[in-house]
């Protein structure tokens, strides 16, 4: 026999963290739990200062670059009209731009992007463009609520912040929790490679600065005095500095040019260098083997590579595909009230040909001709082609 509870409501929040967290009752704001953040004084620069590294900056558009390259399909099993004019209306925005901050979230765990909203010829609201707005710009209340923050140079924990209009922000998050609204940030995962790694290049570049070129060793009689010394190591650092040198007969043979003897510490660097850059490519990448390709079973490691970046490009498809659905959605219920909304459609280019193919040829057995302009537009074809 099941006992009930009569003062617990299935339909209300038991486990909170009201009920968990006594000092939760004096607070308003949820802090982001990200400690390199929270010692940085929750200051995004840190992470930002990153995308100057060229590996990390290259395996972050290889992943992006997935998904901008792919065309786009609007769905709609509704009106004509309505599909024409949401096609019209993506046609019109930065899709590329758009994509690339929508994916951001996946760096930064959270991308905002206000609407700018405007009349057209017809008439409607519609979307004019998309701007993502700086994360420190947002805070989530302890009810895991979005708001913009009072005082952004302020500190953190001061104030609630303000409600957030309906209808005009887009919020994109990579794996938001309970515990961490603010979504998971790859590139906190990034900060210690790279910072070992510019450590290391530091370093590096000092070693080859040092011990990179030839030097110079002179030799001198013992009975020189401090002055003769001094005047020879003249000689010698301007001959280093200008490659030519006037010396007297007498000390042709007092010279020498030694060339600077290879030390295994270069190479340590270089593997310190490269041993960063991997743990870098696994975090954006979410590989291990496809980016520790050795010299045998290169073929087979690259053909892992390709799979998991098919498998990963899947879930930011349909995470970009969510960001812009719901544009579409504001879109629909601003100009046509509470029905369905179209949705955007991303594919790679050979799977659109692919089917249109195939629909193409049936209806052309059953009788439809379509216009050459239809061939260009669909097909990407040039007039030469045909």
């Amino acid at each position: 026999m099941i006992k009930r509870n009569k003062k617990v409501s299935l339909f209300s929040e038991f486990a909170s963290r009201e009920q968990i967290e006594i000092l939760n009752r004096l607070m308003t704001v949820l802090p982001d739990p990200d400690e390199i953040l929270a010692q940085n004084g929750y200051d995004y620069k840190i992470y930002r200062d990153l995308l100057t590294d060229p590996h990390l900056t290259a395996t972050i558009q290889q992943r992006k670059m997935q998904i901008q390259q792919m065309k786009w399909e609007i769905d709609y099993e509704g009106d004509e009209a309505i599909k024409k004019k949401a096609t019209e209306i993506i046609d019109e925005l930065p899709i590329p731009h758009i994509i690339s901050d929508i994916m951001d979230c996946i760096f930064f765990g959270m991308t905002v992007q206000e609407v700018y909203w405007g009349t057209d010829d017809d008439g409607q609201i519609v979307p004019m463009d998309i701007v993502a707005k700086p994360q420190e710009w947002f805070i989530f209340t302890i009810d895991n609520k979005l708001r913009l923050r009072k005082n952004v140079s302020g500190t953190y924990l001061l104030a609630e912040g303000k409600e957030l209009p309906e209808l005009k922000f887009i919020v994109n998050r990579f794996n938001p929790t309970y515990t961490n609204p603010y979504g998971e940030k790859i590139l906190s995962r990034c900060y210690w490679p790279i910072t070992f790694k510019r450590a290391a290049t530091e370093y590096w570049q000092l070693m080859v600065e040092r011990y990179g070129m030839p030097y110079l060793i002179g030799y001198h009689p013992v009975s020189w005095d401090q002055n003769q010394i001094d005047e020879l190591l003249d000689q010698l650092t301007e001959m280093t500095k200008e490659n030519i040198a006037a010396f007297s007969d007498t000390l042709k043979d007092m010279i020498e040019l030694k060339e600077s003897p290879q030390y295994d510490v270069g190479q340590l660097y270089e593997n310190l260098v490269r041993h960063h850059n991997k743990e870098i490519a696994k975090a954006v990448l979410t590989v291990t083997l496809t980016t520790d390709i050795s010299s045998t079973g290169s073929y087979k490691a690259s053909e892992i590579h390709k799979e998991m970046l098919e498998y990963i490009g899947l879930a930011d498809k349909r995470m970009v595909e969510a960001g812009i659905d719901r544009l579409l959605q504001y879109w629909t219920f601003i100009n046509y009230g509470h029905i369905d909304a179209p949705k955007i459609n991303l594919k790679k280019k050979e799977t659109i040909v692919e089917e249109s193919g195939e629909r193409d040829e049936k209806l052309v057995k059953m009788g439809i001709r379509f216009t050459k302009n239809y061939y260009k537009k669909r097909y990407n074809l040039e007039d030469d082609d045909f």
